[in-house]
């Protein structure tokens, strides 16, 4: 894959590493997809999404939250939900993606806490379109969760309570991606986010939280799962 790696500069100057990756289909989207992970591991995890979307004809940004694979150390506590740097630091790799391709419909595809974290960098730097596979509507209910299945603590940031608003305050075209067996974000709660605007849609899959790649496999990796995103793309 070819791409370009550039030291995003946050506002707090944090340095994050990005890796800004062209299509080279015949037939480009002119859509950029920020691919954001589940705050586990880095972006290097998600190359091999990255390179069937190019394939698809979108344009890719991928980028390391700090704390992260090779950007700016950050001491991270295990047992924290998520920080609100990571906001800052999602929201820095939004105004790059603008950047870098400026003719283009910017979106993201984010996976399980990313969800919540593009959710808020839509507030101060807003995007074109979403798409969020095990949507986590209510941190305090999977904190709770976590706390019932495997006694773990997690503390939460200040401002948490404003999230549910931040949700309804998404205006942009948004698809969920929910499996029927999930536990930890049930597909119940993604069915509610979907109801409260007509813009949103929602997709389901016979399997787990996050399991969406592995139920649309029909030939090869993903294959399913990108031609299902690709078709909602390309409505907008």
């Amino acid at each position: 894959m070819k791409y370009v790696e550039k030291r995003l500069t946050t506002p707090d100057k944090a340095q994050l590493l990005s890796w800004l990756l062209p299509t080279t289909s015949s037939k480009p989207l002119k859509k950029t997809l920020i691919i954001a992970y589940a705050a586990t591991g880095n972006m290097a995890n998600c190359v091999y999404y990255a390179n069937e979307f190019l394939k698809a004809g979108f344009d890719v940004v991928l980028f390391d939250y700090r704390g992260f694979g090779h950007s700016s150390t950050f001491e991270i506590d295990p047992e924290r939900f998520y920080y609100n740097e990571f906001v800052t630091d999602f929201q820095t790799a939004i105004k790059a993606a603008k950047t870098q391709f400026p003719t283009n419909q910017v979106g993201v595809l984010s996976f399980s806490l990313s969800t919540l974290l593009a959710t808020l960098a839509y507030q101060k730097e807003p995007f074109d379109f979403m798409i969020g596979e095990g949507y986590v509507s209510d941190p305090i209910a999977i904190t709770s969760y976590w706390k019932r299945v495997a006694n773990r603590e997690f503390t939460l940031p200040s401002g948490v309570e404003v999230y549910p608003n931040a949700t309804r305050k998404l205006k942009c075209p948004l698809l969920l991606l929910a499996g029927t067996k999930d536990e930890i974000t049930p597909l119940s709660t993604s069915q509610a986010v979907v109801a409260q605007r007509p813009n949103r849609s929602l997709l389901t899959y016979e399997g787990d939280h996050l399991q969406g790649t592995t139920v649309w496999k029909e030939r090869e990796f993903a294959d399913g799962y990108v031609r299902r995103i690709k078709e909602f793309a390309e409505k907008i």
